[in-house]
């Protein structure tokens, strides 16, 4: 195809790449991830850090799928759809890596901070993206939303990476600047670089993710500043 970048075609071409992923998991592993994730963040929500262990492996199980799909068979993908989405999408899977490397080492000495008792009010507003990640509706380029509450169970969340980095970081901004920061930091550099990338190319699925993104950012940098006073 050309050498020249079209967003028209990087979209259509993300769609159909979604589409063959969705056709070949979306019956059986997408209600697989939701229903898991409602139990594992329960189990979390009610017993605290005590489930620190069984949160890190499943999400490490899950960006070993991500990275599996997103990372190995998409250079292969992209690359037949031309070089330069190719170095567009290349991103994803670097990060998608990192974050499966650093998710190992969560699971064999856990770092995260589930303790979610005496948070703020307002620390609670993330789960409207975090709702919108796990829900994640259908998206058509050119004929807009498709909202079915049945993509509570079958939406690209688990099979996607950013539907589930919305999750998976909203969640950890609760309790943000504890628990693991390089995951927290890396998640967050996904956010806003990838996120960024897919709305420009004109998926606007991930705005939610973008403004996640920056949300951690601001706590990041509020952080830093409160360390240095």
């Amino acid at each position: 195809m050309g050498k020249n970048f079209d967003p028209a075609v990087f979209v259509e071409a993300f769609r159909l790449f979604v589409e063959k992923e969705v056709g070949m998991f979306g019956s059986s592993l997408a209600p697989v991830f939701h229903i898991l994730t409602l139990i594992v963040l329960l189990l979390a929500f009610i017993y605290g850090n005590k489930t620190r262990k069984i949160f890190a492996i499943y999400f490490a199980v899950n960006w070993l799928f991500l990275f599996g799909y997103w990372g190995g068979y998409a250079i292969s993908y992209w690359m037949e759809i031309g070089t330069v989405y190719l170095a567009i999408f290349v991103i994803a899977p670097i990060l998608l890596f990192v974050t499966l490397y650093l998710w190992i080492f969560e699971v064999i000495d856990p770092k995260s901070d589930l303790d979610f008792k005496s948070l703020p009010w307002w620390r609670y507003l993330v789960f409207i993206i975090v709702l919108w990640g796990f829900w994640y509706p259908v998206y058509t380029n050119g004929e807009g939303f498709i909202f079915s509450v049945k993509d509570l169970i079958f939406s690209g969340y688990g099979l996607m990476p950013c539907p589930t980095t919305m999750v998976v970081l909203g969640i950890m901004t609760l309790t943000y600047p504890k628990g693991n920061l390089m995951i927290y930091h890396l998640l967050t550099a996904y956010a806003i670089i990838v996120g960024t990338a897919m709305v420009i190319a004109g998926w606007l699925p991930d705005i939610p993710l973008i403004l996640l993104g920056v949300y951690a950012f601001v706590l990041m940098i509020r952080n830093r500043v409160q360390q240095n006073m």
